[in-house]
């Protein structure tokens, strides 16, 4: 299994925030990622389907999720543990890659875990690797109209709502707000 950890020849590094270390994820952490992408409450709200099986995720971790990101040129992203411990309690990525130089923002977090602003921590150290490793110019998130957290991390972070596409169908087939959120670098530099 090759692990993606550099983008157009530069190194993705392990990332220390004040709380948290964001670090490339292995085979040893499915069960771990297990926990959440297994939720309802996670995988929805991402959009997706929530994983059935540990065996689907072993599968998806092995056999896709690299080739993926291998087909969509983008670098692989993080496993977020808290400092002092290994364990994985989310994830944050690059998920879809719309322009050589815009990039779209993903990211789930275990329910135990909600409520501390870690993923706002997270997502900040990854726009940070956008801009100044990977020099995107943009970086955009997408979520539902439901999903206030996902509203909340984006509007700490700066963005800017630029889309708001109306009745549109969830994972679910529940209609909903589709919404999609900006920040460019020249903005960052200036939050």
């Amino acid at each position: 299994m090759k692990i993606l950890e550099t983008y157009n020849g530069k190194e993705l590094p392990k990332v220390e925030t004040d709380r948290l270390v964001l670090r490339q994820r292995t085979i040893d952490d499915v069960p771990d990622m297990f926990a959440y992408v297994s939720l309802e409450n996670v995988a929805y709200p991402a959009g997706l389907p929530p994983i059935a099986t540990l065996e689907d995720e072993y599968d998806y971790f092995e056999n896709r999720y690299y080739q993926n990101l291998e087909k969509a040129n983008l670098p692989s992203g993080y496993g977020i543990t808290v400092k002092g411990s290994d364990r994985v309690i989310g994830s944050c990525d690059f998920n879809h890659h719309h322009e050589d130089d815009v990039f779209e923002i993903g990211y789930m977090l275990h329910p135990d875990f909600w409520g501390r602003g870690y993923m706002t921590e997270a997502v900040s150290a990854l726009i940070e690797i956008g801009f100044t490793l990977l020099n995107l110019h943009k970086v955009e998130i997408r979520c539902y109209g439901s999903n206030k957290q996902s509203q909340r991390v984006a509007e700490k972070l700066g963005f800017t709502l630029e889309a708001r596409i109306r009745d549109r169908k969830d994972t679910q087939g529940n209609r909903c707000d589709d919404l999609a959120y900006g920040l460019l670098k020249r903005e960052w530099e200036e939050f």
